[in-house]
């Protein structure tokens, strides 16, 4: 009987597409999903000039060995090259050692500027910010926006969670009657064998007290009719 009620209610992240399309992944960072990782394969020069924000620099030529030492190879990562050839080249070489969870951001970084992707550099810093940077309301737009045109995983995510919870306290709900169920059983069960128990021993003590009586009621006899012989034979 499976007893925990925790197990089973915070649902695991579904596993990323091969290729990811820029909305997704800004829903994603949007919504504050952990535990996942954005590479950039370009070189360091390039990456210097501007790149996703929050991104990691991990050049081609270096890219496995890097992310070996420090990359879990169970974690999902999203990357991106100058082109898509390159952005492939990189995936390929990533899932060839062992990465589970890799995607390619179909278009790269262009593609994250057009939806107005958050981006950091030398170049970028010079870029006027977009309408959504300082405006709360224009930012829960875009987000809005982009769960319709795309970014529909988080959103999928949380009716999955809702689902299992609501799964998860059933079961729980489940187990906790069972459980009453069985120990109300066990205590009818035990009730029962000590009412037994005591009827046995009351007639067992019952049993004893009469043989007790009708053994002494024997030798009182027998101690009388030998007190009388005595006097009879004089």
């Amino acid at each position: 009987m499976v007893n925990n009620l925790v197990g089973g209610i915070i649902p695991p992240q579904p596993p990323i597409e091969a290729q990811t399309d820029a909305h997704v992944l800004k829903t994603r960072l949007e919504w504050g999903e952990p535990a996942f990782t954005i590479l950039d394969v370009r070189d360091r020069a390039t990456f210097n000039e501007g790149h996703i924000m929050g991104a990691m620099p991990m050049p081609a030529d270096e890219l496995v060995e890097r992310a070996v030492a420090s990359l879990d190879k169970s974690r999902d990562i999203y990357l991106y090259g100058a082109n898509d050839q390159e952005t492939a080249q990189a995936a390929q070489q990533l899932r060839s050692n062992g990465f589970e969870h890799i995607s390619q951001l179909k278009g790269g970084l262009g593609a994250w500027k057009a939806i107005g992707g958050p981006t950091e550099g030398i170049v970028e810093s010079k870029t006027p910010p977009g309408a959504d940077d300082y405006n709360v309301v224009d930012r829960l737009k875009n987000h809005q926006e982009n769960l319709q045109k795309g970014g529909t995983s988080a959103t999928e995510s949380v009716k999955k969670g809702a689902s299992d919870l609501k799964e998860g306290i059933q079961e729980g709900v489940s187990n906790l009657k069972e459980n009453i169920q069985e120990g109300a059983s066990n205590l009818k069960e035990g009730i029962q064998e000590g009412a037994s128990n005591i009827k046995e021993n009351v007639q067992e003590g019952a049993s004893n007290v009469k043989e007790g009586i009708q053994e002494g009621a024997s030798n009182v006899k027998e101690g009388i009719s030998e007190s009388k012989t005595p006097k009879d034979n004089e």
